[in-house]
C-alpha cells in the first residue's frame, strides 16, 4: 500500500493524509462525497469511480489507502467482485437506514469501518478516515451495541467449532473487543506494532474473519469472550 503521508495541518500539528477512492452508485451521495472529501484535513486526494473496471485498474496501481462504498445498491458487493485489491486497503461502508437496522447487514456487508448515511457529515467522515489510518474501526455507538446484541442472541445457532488461540492471541482479541488500535495494543502488551499486526492477522485467520468486526462477532458466538 502507498505510504500514508504525515504532513502539518494549518495548526502546525502533524496529520494523516490519505488517498481515497469512492465507488458509490447513488448520484446524490456520490456528488456529496465529491464535494466533501477535498476539503477534509485527512484527505490528500480523492477520486470517484462509477465503473468497477476503472476502479479495479486504479486499485491495481496500489494508489489508495481507503475505499468508500455504499450499502444502497450493487456497490456494496463490489469489493468481493474485484480480482485485485492492494494489501492494506481499508474499506469504509456507508449504511442506509434499512441496512443499519438489519440483523445481518454487517455480516452481509463486511468492511473495516461503518458510517450511517443519515449521520454523514464532513466532521464524521474526517474522523472515520483518521481512525482507519490508525488501525481503528469507526462505528456508530448504536450500531456497535446492536451488533453485539444480535451476536449474543444468535450464538446458539452457530455450529460448534473448535478454535485454539494462544494466550497472547486471547489478549489481542480482548483488546480488539475494546476497540483499541494496533498502536494502543502494542503499548498495552509492550511489543512492537509489527508484532501486533502479526497477532491480529493470526486471530482473524483462526476465526475465519475478514475484519475486526467479524472477528469480534465470531468470538462472541463461539464463547471465546463474554
Amino acid at each position: 500500500m502507498t505510504e500514508i503521508k504525515e504532513q502539518p495541518d494549518t495548526s502546525g500539528r502533524t496529520g494523516t493524509r490519505l488517498a481515497v477512492a469512492v465507488h458509490v452508485e447513488a448520484e446524490l451521495l456520490r456528488f456529496g462525497l465529491q464535494a466533501m472529501l477535498p476539503g477534509l484535513a485527512a484527505v490528500e486526494r480523492a477520486e470517484t469511480f462509477t465503473h468497477l473496471g476503472t476502479l479495479e485498474r486504479a486499485l491495481a496501481r496500489d494508489r489508495f489507502h481507503v475505499l468508500i462504498l455504499s450499502s444502497s445498491n450493487s456497490a456494496s458487493g463490489s469489493l468481493g467482485r474485484l480480482r485485485h485489491t492492494p494489501q492494506g486497503l481499508r474499506t469504509l461502508m456507508l449504511l442506509d437506514p434499512v441496512d443499519a437496522e438489519s440483523d445481518s447487514a454487517l455480516a452481509r456487508l463486511p468492511a473495516d469501518g461503518y458510517l450511517l448515511r443519515e449521520e454523514l457529515t464532513a466532521a464524521a467522515l474526517d474522523r472515520a478516515l483518521r481512525q482507519l489510518a490508525a488501525d481503528e474501526m469507526p462505528m456508530p455507538l448504536r450500531l456497535g451495541r446492536q451488533l453485539l446484541s444480535h451476536a449474543g442472541e444468535s450464538a446458539p445457532l452457530l455450529p460448534t467449532r473448535r478454535v485454539r488461540l494462544t494466550a497472547r492471541e486471547h489478549e489481542v482479541l480482548a483488546h480488539l473487543v475494546a476497540g483499541l488500535s494496533n498502536k494502543q495494543i502494542a503499548r498495552h502488551l509492550r511489543i512492537s506494532e509489527h508484532g501486533v499486526k502479526r497477532l491480529v492477522s493470526s486471530v482473524l485467520l483462526k476465526l475465519g474473519a475478514a475484519n475486526r468486526t467479524a472477528a469480534v462477532v465470531t468470538a462472541i458466538k463461539l464463547g471465546l469472550i463474554d
